[in-house]
């Protein structure tokens, strides 16, 4: 099948799932609202069992009659083209529409299970009908309302589940992106319950406390709430057990599972939720605590805080717990890797950031004290919070940090954990912000310094302003030299390391013409990478002489002895400076080959920009280092005028509008 005809046929299996989806969509809500019509009393303008809106059951059957024979046809379609054609029952684009329409009927089929359980169970506890949902049913309607819409969702997605289950039994073995497909349906769907779990948790565990506290009558979540969060409990754990228990059968049995970066993401995606929910709630309790200690009245809601701890915990535990167990099943993967490195330096991330916050905002605090205020109310009350933050941002950011340097330092290979691109945005934004902190702070105390040699301002509040930026300059600097010196190991690490690699990999440089562009690409190159072994190899006598290759007649006999190959592609001509053996030895040679795309007089390249000599020689110098480091090998592009240019502008904004967040913050 060439590529028109590709074309044609995805543009063919748009076009009949898009009609299928919106049709059937379309027609099965019809059919909802037609029966809610029908059988719900109190639905239209009138009273009574029979009474409906007739405009609305007019529009409801003129959608099935013709919507329905529009879905028919172009399903049964696509059904005829999957019988005839197994490449069309394992389309990628089939398998997207079966989890999208089970994904649509599914969700409303939630929604509408929420609604019906929840207004049974009111009248079961003795609770008031929630006057906020609409329509307002009696429990015995809505039972009726809800339960319509269960019936055909239920229908719809089970006969869009057998088909999909047999077309798996047909297919056999999917194509990755089909599977990319399930799993974001499962693991979607086992996100959502178990959202609504903890949620459940979290609000019944508050209700719990504040039976037990003093205050219970004024500041209790009302009773109205707890039929709505039992339901969330019940309706989610569901929810989440069947999803996930379908995700552990898959990663039990099935290799590419275990290889997922999508299982791993999820995973570790708990893991960072139930993190920072524990330790902004923590933060809040300890610095409640604090407030006791200094007589002051605590602010916020410590059970709530402790409520959302105990739900968060779990969800915490059993993922972290899920996650250990898989890591001693698998063999990691790059992308997997990738995951956990991500969680890691967010965790870690969010934890500094924690940190300097809370050491910032103590030495603020005892400036001002000392600079006259005192130690006011006020300032206890943020000396709380702000200790609470440095005690509770420390270990959240030294332990993933500690993992994550143990990593780099485990890594023999030296460049995976240590080169991650995670890890160098980790470590530059970073610096980029002590940077920024540093140039502004220095701006303001500069600033402040000559206003009031030109007497524009006075001595009044002088000490807590330069205070702040003296403070905040040295916390910054500190965060800088850190930070820094770790990207300068990781760099003499990572050299090191590669050095070490690739220390016996032996280069030939060929050149088979004057042999100026090979004495320039190879004293380049022995600038560059002086831990390898250089061959010079010159096919004329001029190249010999110009890159000391010494004796003219032997080429083949080093080409055969190097592991990498430079050259221009006229190399590979045959009778190349006379020497037919010499293309002989490339073609037999299993060295890598690196072609120059020189431009001998009368020949172009199509689609390949003219580049300088001193462009081609350092695009030949980046891609010796992309194949050394088994990296695919792609060309470096230089800013043009107009990206730096863009880029000194939006560092000017930036500058800008970190200068003025500084002077708000100490005025």
């Amino acid at each position: 099948m060439d590529v028109s005809e590709v074309a044609m046929t995805n543009i063919r299996r748009w076009y009949i799932f898009l009609v299928n989806a919106i049709s059937l969509q379309a027609v099965a809500w019809a059919v909802i609202t037609l029966l809610r019509n029908l059988l719900v009393p109190g639905l239209g303008p009138g009273s009574g069992f029979v009474s409906f809106d007739a405009r609305a059951v007019a529009l409801q059957i003129a959608i099935i009659v013709i919507g329905l024979p529009i879905y028919l046809v172009h399903w049964l379609w696509a059904e005829r083209l999957a019988v005839r054609d197994r490449g069309e029952r394992s389309a990628e684009l089939r398998c997207l529409y079966l989890y999208g329409m089970m994904a649509g009927f599914l969700t409303p089929f939630l929604t509408n299970a929420f609604s019906l359980l929840d207004s049974v169970l009111r009248p079961l506890l003795g609770v008031t009908r929630n006057q906020f949902v609409f329509p307002a049913l009696e429990p015995g309607n809505a039972i009726v309302y809800h339960g319509l819409t269960l019936m055909v969702l239920a229908l719809l997605w089970f006969y869009h589940w057998r088909t999909e289950a047999a077309d798996a039994q047909t297919i056999g073995e999917p194509e990755a992106a089909s599977l990319t497909v399930r799993r974001l349906y499962i693991y979607g769907f086992s996100a959502i319950g178990l959202v609504m779990t903890i949620s459940g948790i979290i609000a019944l565990v508050s209700w719990l406390l504040f039976q037990v506290g003093v205050d219970t009558a004024v500041s209790s979540p009302a009773p109205n709430h707890l039929p709505k969060e039992l339901v969330r409990l019940l309706l989610g754990l569901v929810l989440w057990l069947v999803f996930w228990r379908q995700a552990q059968t898959a990663f039990a049995l099935d290799g590419r599972e275990q290889a997922s970066a999508l299982r791993h993401f999820y995973l570790y995606l708990a893991v960072f939720i139930g993190v920072v929910l524990v330790v902004t709630n923590a933060a809040g309790i300890l610095a409640g605590i604090f407030d006791r200690l200094l007589d002051l009245p605590s602010a916020g809601d410590s059970h709530r805080s402790l409520a959302v701890i105990v739900g968060t915990a779990v969800l915490w535990a059993y993922h972290a717990a899920v996650l250990y167990r898989d890591t001693a099943v698998i063999v990691e993967q790059p992308r997997q890797a990738a995951v956990r490195r991500l969680y890691l330096y967010l965790v870690a991330g969010v934890g500094l950031a924690a940190l300097l916050v809370g050491l910032s905002g103590i030495i603020s605090v005892l400036i001002r004290s000392l600079a006259g205020e005192g130690f006011i109310a006020d300032l206890r009350h943020q000396l709380a919070d702000f200790t609470a933050a440095l005690l509770v941002g420390l270990p959240v950011w030294l332990l993933p940090w500690r993992q994550a340097q143990k990593a780099a330092a485990e890594d023999e290979s030296g460049g995976s954990e240590r080169s991650s691109q995670i890890r160098k945005v980790y470590l530059y934004f970073y610096l980029f912000v002590a940077t920024m902190t540093v140039l502004t702070s220095a701006v303001y105390i500069v600033y402040q310094l000559v206003s009031l040699a030109l007497e524009a301002r006075t001595t009044l509040n002088l000490f807590i302003e330069l205070g702040h930026a003296i403070a905040f300059t040295l916390i910054a600097v500190a965060v800088w030299l850190y930070h820094g010196s770790i990207l300068r190991r990781d760099g003499r690490l990572e050299a090191a390391a590669e050095a070490d690699e690739v220390a016996d990999w032996r280069v030939a440089v060929v050149d088979g013409g004057n042999g100026r562009l090979g004495r320039l690409l190879l004293d380049q190159l022995r600038q560059e990478l002086p831990q390898l072994t250089w061959q010079p190899v010159g096919l004329t006598t001029a190249a010999a002489t110009a890159m000391d290759a010494g004796d003219v007649a032997a080429p083949t006999s080093l080409l055969s002895e190097a592991d990498v190959i430079i050259g221009p592609w006229t190399m590979t001509w045959d009778g190349q400076a006379g020497k037919p053996e010499v293309v002989m030895a490339l073609r037999q040679s299993p060295a890598r080959k690196l072609l120059l795309p020189v431009r001998p007089e009368g020949w172009e390249w199509v689609g390949v920009e003219p580049w300088e000599q001193d462009d081609l020689i350092r695009q030949t110098v980046q891609s010796l280092k992309q194949m050394l480091r088994g990296q695919s090998i792609e060309p470096s592009r230089r800013l043009n005028l107009v990206a730096i240019v863009i880029a000194v502008i939006a560092g000017l904004i930036l500058f800008g509008i970190a200068l003025s967040a500084v002077s708000q913050l100490f005025l």
